[in-house]
């Protein structure tokens, strides 16, 4: 176990900016329902045919909110395959661009785990990757400003509206980034399967840490993988090259997620 303390640089200022994001319409049953539930939804539009549970749901959470919904025509039957019969005009999902104080706000119990996305590019991975960041308690997910895939409505979609739920930071310097939070005591770990890396499940997730994750095919950069700690990988049991980003990564989260459990670690120190 590498056990060297986080680099410390002695440099500031990892120079956050919002997002620019182009979210205007979703679609679908379920995304249009978590949108309302996360008071995001402006107006509603339903097919003339569409119908039930779900869509009694929409419709009356709608009303509840006093939010406006629409009944129209059929849409095409390639549209309405997308659409579910229901689409919503929604508030933007914009980035937060003020991390450091987000960091420090954060309580030490359990310890912090950020997740950097190092231009992750396909918008289904991005919204799996978020869902999963959810549903294992990550604290906060780091975008880079430029060559990152938008939050777009096929985001929102395969997120199932995790990607309202999820801190979202943008960065405009990764690297930045990554030496401010090692000077306030965070270990970075690239996912990697570079001849040093430690098995993921070997890794001590239960302290501050940053995961990075990177892009398809492409991998993390070089230089952060030069300013990490150190790198962590998935083994293989049969010859295959890799996994895809966002399955790589719900696996590494979700170690995380069970080595901070309490409950999870107390039941097994008595097994």
């Amino acid at each position: 176990m590498n056990r060297r303390r986080p680099r410390r640089t002695g440099k500031s200022g990892a120079g956050y900016t919002p997002g620019k994001l182009d979210v205007q319409v979703i679609a679908g049953r379920q995304p249009v329902l978590e949108a309302l539930r996360h008071g995001m939804v402006l107006s509603i539009e339903i097919s003339a045919t569409a119908r039930g549970p779900v869509i009694a749901e929409i419709e009356r959470a709608a009303m509840n909110s006093g939010i406006p919904v629409s009944r129209t025509g059929d849409w095409t039957t390639q549209e309405g395959a997308r659409d579910q019969g229901v689409r919503a005009r929604i508030r933007p999902v914009v980035p937060r661009h003020d991390l450091l104080k987000f960091v420090e706000s954060l309580p030490s119990s359990p310890p912090p785990l950020l997740l950097m996305l190092d231009g992750v590019e396909d918008p289904h991975n991005l919204g799996a990757i978020l869902r999963s960041a959810y549903g294992a308690a990550v604290d906060a997910v780091i975008l880079r400003s430029r060559r990152q895939a938008p939050i777009t409505e096929t985001v929102f979609r395969t997120s199932a509206g995790a990607v309202a739920l999820v801190p979202l930071f943008e960065a405009n310097n990764l690297d930045h980034c990554l030496r401010e939070l090692s000077e306030r005591g965070y270990w970075s770990a690239v996912a990697d399967r570079m001849p040093e890396a430690e098995r993921y499940d070997r890794f001590d997730w239960k302290r501050p840490t940053l995961l990075i994750v990177g892009a398809e095919g492409k991998g993390v950069s070089p230089l952060l993988k030069k300013r990490a700690d150190l790198a962590v990988q998935i083994p293989m049991y049969r010859e295959l090259d890799s996994l895809n980003v966002s399955v790589a990564t719900a696996i590494l989260l979700f170690e995380a997620a069970r080595q901070r459990d309490p409950d999870s670690n107390s039941s097994l120190e008595r097994s």
